[in-house]
């Protein structure tokens, strides 16, 4: 793990029985995971953009717990993310698009790495595309230069599957398959990735791209994505209510569950080092069908339907052939989805959905 001494200085040591041997005991909840305990030698100040937001709060909690300290910044903190985020981590109001209020940030923290998770998704982006342009290109830009600007030694940025596309019946996608989005969002993380690439070679910025799957967890259904059809056909009828899916019953998604991607991001922001610029952050892949199929399996009420639109075929539709490969995650900083069948994705959101009612009672 990299740290920074008082003197301002950078070490390494050895993270074999640190923060992440967290994975030998896993947690009934997100908020449960418990990082072992860190020295105050090797604590790092971590600033996290978007970290209002549904991963950034987990991320910070995880790091928070492995003793680091948390920066978020968003341009809002709902009253649930002043209420979830970790105890002790400072907030800052910064639009991404507001490039003297990212740098202003950035220069008032003096963070040691950075986790650039603020974006705008899949679905506003075909909708919205200047929006986008802003957040997701413009955002980017903001940040790397900034990192660049005030010496921040590391920068981790999410881009997405959507980056790339793959014809039927191609092996796994590893991260060295050529960038070709077919809609506006993928554009945009194809060029935030080609951002870091230039601010790496440039600069000699340490970035690292991960390319998470469709992100599924309790929470995630309300959100602007496309692909949370792979979250609310559960949420749906776990609330007892009907769902009426917007894709075809053979459209296909990776999927990633949300503590899986957040344990693959810590490791990949605190790996001592790294072979590759890029890593993918998925679980497995599965069909509308399959995962009605594992909702029904354990819900046998679950009523679900399909009326596909335009819009979301169009944006799902590119990435439906995709299977990602996590081996070189694997192999480098020790990244083992725990939720890699739709089966287990559906059963683990059930129980923690089950458990946070059992916790607000």
């Amino acid at each position: 793990m990299w740290v920074r001494h008082a003197t301002r200085s950078w070490r390494w040591f050895d993270t074999s029985s640190g923060f992440l041997a967290h994975r030998a005991r896993p947690s009934r909840s997100w908020r449960a995971t418990r990082p072992a305990p860190s020295t105050r030698a090797n604590r790092v100040r971590v600033l996290i953009t978007g970290g209002g937001g549904f991963i950034g709060i987990r991320l910070a909690n995880v790091l928070a717990q492995g003793g680091h300290t948390i920066v978020l910044v968003d341009r809002a903190f709902s009253d649930t993310a002043i209420r979830l985020a970790p105890r002790g981590a400072e907030r800052r109001l910064a639009d991404i698009t507001d490039r003297a209020a990212v740098w202003a940030a950035i220069e008032a923290t003096r963070p040691d790495g950075i986790v650039h998770l603020a974006a705008v998704l899949s679905g506003i982006s075909e909708i919205d595309p200047p929006l986008a342009f802003d957040i997701n290109v413009i955002g980017t830009f903001n940040v790397l230069e900034g990192a660049r600007k005030f010496g921040v030694k590391r920068v981790v940025a999410t881009s997405s599957i959507a980056a790339v596309e793959m014809p039927a019946d191609s092996p796994p996608a590893d991260e060295d398959v050529p960038l070709a989005p077919l809609g506006f969002y993928g554009m945009t993380k194809a060029t935030g990735e080609a951002w870091c690439g230039y601010y790496r070679r440039r600069f000699n910025l340490d970035t690292r791209v991960a390319r998470p799957g469709a992100v599924v967890g309790p929470g995630r259904e309300a959100g602007s994505a496309t692909s949370n059809f792979t979250t609310a056909i559960i949420a749906e009828p776990l609330a007892g209510r009907r769902y009426v899916c917007n894709v075809r019953e053979d459209d296909s998604s990776p999927l990633v569950y949300h503590t899986d991607l957040v344990d693959g991001l810590a490791r990949l922001f605190l790996a001592e080092s790294v072979s590759s610029p890029i890593y993918n952050l998925g679980a497995c892949s599965a069909t509308a069908a399959a995962l009605a199929r594992a909702v029904r399996a354990r819900i046998p009420t679950a009523d679900i339907a399909f009326e596909p639109d335009d819009v979301a075929r169009f944006v799902v539709g590119q990435w439906r052939y995709i299977v990602q490969d996590n081996r070189r995650a694997e192999r480098d900083f020790g990244y083992r989805p725990r939720f890699d069948t739709p089966e287990k994705l559906v059963a683990e959101f059930i129980r923690e959905s089950q458990a946070a009612l059992v916790g607000a009672r």
